[in-house]
């Protein structure tokens, strides 16, 4: 992947439209599901020369993964997979399988990406990053804490965030002293906000990784400004790892061609003209164990792809909107970030989608579409953890509903609040 990047725009494009010509004939052999459904429409692998002769294949969404998953797996005895889980920014669990081949692949691609912002293999890197919930087993804690110090990573959990505990997370990054930090994108905000009203200065790292929620430009101008690093934007998901990333021209996310086909269409499945806004539709070039083909992932972006003075052939996507997450506050000062309840709810087979609603400070409601009973005491771990992260001073509502409506562009918000404390600046989404 090194070499690959630099590459021509051409000669990504045509390694990529080979790429997805094997994925298409491997489905068609050996998933039952996608063999059933292309056959029914007339579409031949055989038959897709371009980009174009592909906008006949039909889309899919999380809808249709959860109802398909096992005949969406191939049949190839030779693939070794595993399962995955997501919550992700659309509010509704999913689990799947990727096979180790196309793993590899995605964490090549993750440490590439993290290498242009100067967080690659073998740097100290701090992580104000979502960690897991509960109380995992002893084994877990263990390997999960020999995984980090092999990778010269210290991990702080960015659920706990708030207030009162401001000077403690500012003690934390000045022992370390990481060469980067990389975080959610609204916990660092906040952090680089509260350490600047209260006079307070932060170790300096070379530079800032930021991912899981929409970078705004008003928050990596406080974030550089606190900070003293540039700041770099990443895009990704659970499903394909890394998606975009920049490099140090900061001129938009490059695509990574190698492993995945990135199309922005409109609500009507067409290609979204150029800098208009569309529908985020992903194909997965590498996982064979179970193909994503035309993958709906829940997020909007600005059509349009460009190049890069960088020199790389990779193209840029210029821009991801509606992957904000709202964050909570609360009485006591505490700040949760939204991407808080994907992490934690993709666990809970039950739930087959979930919205957050913030009507006060004090007053937090959770609604829940329920597809199967609960597994023994599922329900009650879910509360006792929520509120123990909410504080007592507030008010926890679970609310089971038989759908949560979706917002006038058709999307699902996860979390909802009405009592932010300051209006978000103009011009920003």
């Amino acid at each position: 992947m090194e070499r690959s990047q630099w590459l021509s725009t051409d000669e990504q494009a045509s390694r990529q439209l080979e790429s997805l010509r094997q994925i298409l004939t491997h489905a068609t052999a050996t998933c039952p599901y996608y063999a059933g459904a292309w056959q029914a429409q007339g579409l031949d692998a055989r038959a897709v020369l371009s980009l174009a002769d592909y906008q006949r294949w039909p889309l899919i969404d999380r809808d249709t993964i959860r109802a398909n998953r096992l005949q969406m797996r191939s049949t190839r005895k030779d693939l070794r997979t595993f399962a995955k889980a997501t919550g992700g920014s659309s509010g509704v669990p999913l689990q799947f399988e990727v096979d180790f081949g196309s793993n590899d692949r995605k964490m090549a691609a993750w440490h590439r990406g993290y290498g242009w912002a100067g967080a690659g293999l073998g740097t100290k890197q701090f992580y104000l990053w979502g960690t897991a919930t509960g109380n995992p087993p002893w084994l877990k804690r263990c390997k999960d804490e020999l995984y980090q110090r092999l990778y010269r990573r210290k991990v702080v959990s960015c659920f706990g965030m708030r207030d009162d505990r401001v000077e403690w997370y500012l003690q934390q990054l000045n022992e370390y002293r990481p060469e980067a930090i990389v975080a959610y994108t609204n916990p660092l905000y906040f952090l680089a906000r509260a350490l600047e009203e209260r006079g307070l200065r932060p170790w300096q790292p070379e530079s800032i990784v930021v991912g899981a929620e929409k970078l705004h430009t008003f928050q990596r101008d406080v974030i550089e400004r606190v900070f003293q690093a540039p700041v770099f934007e990443t895009y990704g998901s659970r499903e394909f790892m890394l998606i975009g990333a920049e490099c140090s021209e900061h001129a938009g996310l490059h695509v990574t061609t190698e492993n995945m086909l990135v199309e922005v269409l409109d609500d009507e499945g067409h290609i979204t003209p150029s800098g208009e806004e569309g529908n985020v539709v992903i194909t997965d070039l590498t996982n064979y164990g179970m193909p994503f083909i035309r993958y709906l992932n829940g997020d909007r972006a600005v059509a349009g792809f460009k190049s890069c003075k960088c020199g790389r052939g990779l193209p840029l996507l210029g821009q991801i909107v509606g992957r904000r997450l709202d964050t909570l506050r609360t009485p006591d000062g505490r700040l949760v970030p939204g991407e808080f309840f994907p992490h934690f709810l993709k666990d809970f087979v039950a739930v087959r989608r979930f919205q957050v609603v913030q009507h006060a400070l004090d007053h937090v409601e959770l609604k829940l579409v329920r597809g199967q009973a609960w597994a023994g005491d599922e329900r009650q771990s879910m509360t006792q953890e929520i509120q123990s992260l909410l504080g007592e001073a507030v008010k926890l509502e679970i609310t089971e509903v038989d759908e949560i409506p979706l917002t006038a562009a058709g999307k699902l918000r996860v979390v909802v609040s009405h009592c932010a404390d300051e209006k978000q600046p103009a011009g920003t989404r």
